[in-house]
């Protein structure tokens, strides 16, 4: 479902992306089965903040991924498209980022918790997948909103478990 509720620019509106919330649910499995699994180590969901404010810019850019990623919307795409090439690419590396997401997540409940290793597969991924979701659907904002996430992401993380 997609839907254009008003416009920001000639080509941007205030709308609603369902597969977008779709995309953001998949992102969050891990979070959602995390609690039935009984973690005997969980360092990630137990680390402490160092930085009140890189933990800040942290969270305010990754909300502001989701809430972009479902509700800015162009007005010249379809719900969903892989019609040129470019669509192909951004819309693959989007779902190879989710599926090392996804590969790390494996490795983590499994108890296997290198710090090199949950920086690339389980911070990095998801403002990668993220920000190649915003350059499929043509959401330059989202794109750009991802990689600073990623920045951030990464090091606030880092900074939390060094």
């Amino acid at each position: 479902m997609l839907l254009k509720w008003f416009a920001l620019t000639q080509n941007q509106y205030i709308g609603f992306f369902g597969i977008g919330l779709a995309l953001f649910v998949l992102q969050q499995m891990p979070y959602i089965i995390m609690p039935l699994l009984h973690l005997e180590s969980n360092p990630l969901m137990e680390m402490q903040d160092k930085s009140a404010v890189l933990n800040a810019i942290e969270k305010i850019l990754g909300v502001s991924c989701v809430i972009l990623m479902i509700f800015l919307v162009r007005g010249d795409v379809q719900w969903f498209s892989l019609n040129t090439i470019q669509e192909k690419i951004f819309f693959g590396v989007a779902m190879l980022a989710i599926i090392v997401y996804f590969v790390g997540w494996v490795f983590y409940f499994r108890g296997f918790h290198d710090l090199t290793f949950m920086l690339i597969t389980l911070v990095a991924m998801p403002p990668i997948y993220y920000a190649f979701i915003g350059l499929w659907r043509g959401n330059y904002v989202l794109a750009v909103v991802g990689g600073l996430f990623l920045i951030a992401h990464l090091s606030n993380v880092w900074n939390n478990m060094k």
